[in-house]
């Protein structure tokens, strides 16, 4: 059969059919193409003729160059353009995952970040609001993490020297320290436009077929005096986070509420509750810990957590279920099966309820078939949570939640790089076809719609699998994980154990990895010793 193809872009190499290496004699026809591949500059279009079955270009590739090279003809690297949207810790992770390629494959891959401030860091970022400004990003004045150094730094990048004279638990201004650390030693910095927003993202080139399309991405951003641009990449990956559009859930009765109503994206000083009576829905990482900061001042503190089944008191904090409903009159009922509770007197309502995924710069103009929608927090249709099922040249870096977000980037962008620049151990991609079926299953598989995206203990595998799409699975790698896996139960097993408005005991701790061993040591504790399987 006749395939006709260009070299335009990357979408025209996407072939379904068998693999090359398969093939023991390829005709000399074939041969030359190879070559054609390997040495041919952007835009020269060829054609073959074979009587072989369809082939897939990422082995086709790996074969074209090993014959380029076997038969002593110079290689031509491909350069290939990449946006990358955010500067905070993965965007950061995936400019370098593609800057690392550079050093070791056959493309070149031109990086741009496109960061709407005037640093990196994203999120850890702290920006003390003015007085009587509104604050609109989540980090606050006294914020530790609630998963130590030792756990969330890079692979390749390690945090502290694991001796155990530096806390694990940090605060936002270390973790942003480690990734200006970061962004300086694999010189990141040359390839972020700081102070650019992103406005619009098109699908340059979809040709609106049943197809295996991989097209070029269009952005479009403005920079600080209103200077817009345009430009076209042959990838773009979206890491914008999902710390910046607040979700709230629905109160039948919450209009009736006289008092102030706001979000914990807002909150900042324990001093602003100084004698009120407050209620935090929901009882996760914030909720926990803003309850506890603002318990040593408030009147008294009411947290919410649609897992708790009975009312508890631990000092000035009451542990509740869900929220049921607001009465007229401003009480306010909590409710688990068929038993109830009642509060009145809160003057403060603070909903510690998480964000939505929220892409601002995609739109009904985007030529792209896509849906996140405003509290569901599901983002389709991806094909392993990260690559747009149909055009996955466009990649979302970070989407999973209840994970350690910074080795996770990392493996994700190690598996973007590896289909725009296979090696031989990397893994291609399925059809389309096939990816937009188990996109279709993971959007429908959580038994809420709002879980589509949570990991928790599936994680490990998760990394796992992305290791090996990109060829980069080894025993190190799994010593790496491994001992990822074993942290993170133990802090979680000493986090759950602290009592809401008690003292924060856990974040005490400090930790040693023993990556060779797959577990870690624990230098400090000042917690009585815990029992684990």
């Amino acid at each position: 059969e006749t395939e006709q193809f260009s070299l335009d872009d990357i979408s025209d190499l996407r072939f379904e059919g068998c693999c090359l290496e398969a093939v023991e004699e390829p005709v000399n026809m074939l041969k030359h193409l190879c070559m054609v591949l390997c040495c041919s500059p952007i835009g020269k279009t060829t054609s073959f003729s074979s009587t072989r079955r369809r082939i897939r270009s990422s082995s086709l590739l790996r074969v074209a160059r090993r014959m380029s090279s076997d038969n002593g003809q110079p290689q031509q690297r491909r350069r290939l353009s990449i946006g990358v949207i955010g500067g905070g810790a993965a965007g950061l992770a995936t400019a370098r995952a593609f800057l690392r390629s550079n050093e070791e494959s056959n493309a070149i891959f031109d990086v741009t970040i496109f960061e709407s401030r005037m640093n990196p860091g994203g999120v850890w970022k702290y920006d003390e609001g003015a007085s009587g400004e509104k604050k609109s990003r989540p980090m606050y004045r006294n914020l530790r993490t609630n998963l130590p150094k030792e756990l969330m730094q890079f692979p390749e990048f390690a945090w502290g020297d694991g001796d155990g004279r530096d806390a694990s638990y940090v605060t936002h201004g270390q973790v942003q320290e480690y990734l200006e650390d970061y962004t300086n030693e694999f010189n990141l910095h040359k390839h972020i436009k700081y102070g650019c927003k992103v406005e619009h993202l098109l699908v340059s080139s979809d040709k609106g077929v049943e197809s295996d399309d991989w097209p070029r991405i269009q952005l479009k951003w403005s920079e600080e005096g209103g200077t817009e641009s345009v430009d076209i990449f042959d990838s773009v990956c979206v890491a914008n986070g999902h710390y910046s559009s607040p979700s709230y859930p629905e109160i039948p009765g919450l209009r009736h509420f006289k008092g102030r109503v706001m979000h914990s994206i807002e909150y900042d000083d324990p001093a602003q509750f100084a004698g009120r009576t407050v209620l935090l829905v929901g009882a996760r990482a914030s909720g926990a810990d803003i309850a506890r900061e603002i318990a040593s001042v408030a009147n008294c503190v009411y947290l919410s957590d649609s897992t708790c089944t009975e009312k508890q008191e631990h000092g000035s904090v009451h542990l509740l279920p869900r929220t049921k409903s607001i009465d007229e009159d401003g009480a306010i009922h909590f409710s688990s099966g068929e038993k109830e509770w009642t509060a009145a007197g809160i003057d403060t309502i603070c909903f510690a309820s998480g964000y939505d995924y929220s892409f601002p710069f995609i739109n009904d103009d985007s030529n792209l078939d896509m849906s996140f929608v405003k509290g569901e927090r599901r983002v389709k249709p991806l094909y392993k949570q990260l690559w747009h099922a149909k055009h996955p040249s466009l990649a979302f870096i970070g989407l999973p939640h209840s994970v350690v977000p910074f080795p996770l980037f990392d493996f994700q962008a190690s598996a973007i790089v590896s289909q725009l620049c296979p090696t031989e151990g990397s893994k291609t991609l399925p059809p389309l076809d096939d990816r937009m079926s188990s996109a279709e299953i993971d959007a429908l598989s959580a038994d809420r719609v709002v879980d589509t995206h949570y990991l928790g203990g599936k994680q490990w595998d998760y990394c796992r699998e992305m290791c090996r799409i990109a060829g980069t699975y080894t025993e190190k790698t799994e010593n790496y994980i491994a001992t990822n896996a074993a942290l993170y139960d133990r802090s979680g097993v000493e986090r759950k154990g602290m009592k809401p408005g008690g003292e924060d005991l856990y974040r005490e701790t400090r930790f040693s990895r023993v990556d060779e061993a797959q577990t870690y040591k624990i230098l400090h504790s000042e917690l009585a010793p815990i029992a684990t399987a």
